[in-house]
């Protein structure tokens, strides 16, 4: 058995590409990504070579814009590059889930290369998008029955955390005048404009 620590990150949209952590609530229309890091933390780690992750969020409040959605590409984020092999998923924005989102790597049949050794690596990148005010919760779950690494162990299910939930804060509050600002507003502008009219025809008298 051997002890995989994950990390789930979101990031900030930095013209499609992902920038830094996301500290602030989000706004209405608002892109993000959801950063997967993965590392085989044992005393002599080796590397995962195989991984699968299930991801749930609220549709009313966010969507998956990933477009195309094809995990199976080899140049797709969705999945590490260093998983070329037997990879998968399924997006269903209706009901808010990303269902076996994986792949995994042969090394020693030269497919692929070991993930998180001595370090935190990317195991997934997604594009998100608020659509909707409101919280909503992004559920990770990691399978450990389909972690793999290089010596042929699985993932340990004592001691490694196999959920982890971070949560998208959206602010909702727009400033708003209230009517009778407005209204005070509109008899304001038209004050000054029957002034400057009132001058300008005293004027033409004089």
């Amino acid at each position: 058995m051997s002890s995989l620590t994950t990390q789930f990150n979101l990031k900030t949209d930095n013209s499609g590409l992902a920038g830094t952590i996301i500290n602030n609530p989000l706004r209405l229309g608002d892109r993000f990504f959801v950063e997967i890091l993965m590392k085989n933390s044992d005393i002599n780690p080796v590397g995962i070579t195989s991984g699968a992750i299930n991801l749930s969020f609220d549709p009313r409040s966010i969507q998956n814009i990933d477009n195309p959605f094809n995990p199976s590409d080899i140049n797709s984020l969705l999945i590490t590059s260093n998983f070329p092999f037997g990879r998968t998923g399924i997006l269903d924005n209706t009901n808010g889930s990303i269902t076996n989102l994986g792949g995994g790597s042969l090394p020693f049949w030269g497919i692929g290369s070991p993930l998180g050794i001595n370090q935190l690596d990317t195991f997934s990148l997604l594009h998100f998008q608020v659509i909707g005010n409101g919280n909503s919760s992004l559920v990770l779950n990691i399978d450990l029955s389909q972690t793999g690494f290089s010596d042929g162990s699985v993932a340990s299910y004592s001691g490694n955390q196999s959920q982890l939930i971070k949560i998208v804060q959206v602010d909702s509050s727009i400033s708003i005048p209230e009517p009778s600002t407005i209204l005070s507003i509109v008899i304001l502008g038209l004050g000054v404009l029957l002034s400057k009219k009132r001058n300008q025809d005293n004027s033409n008298d004089g």
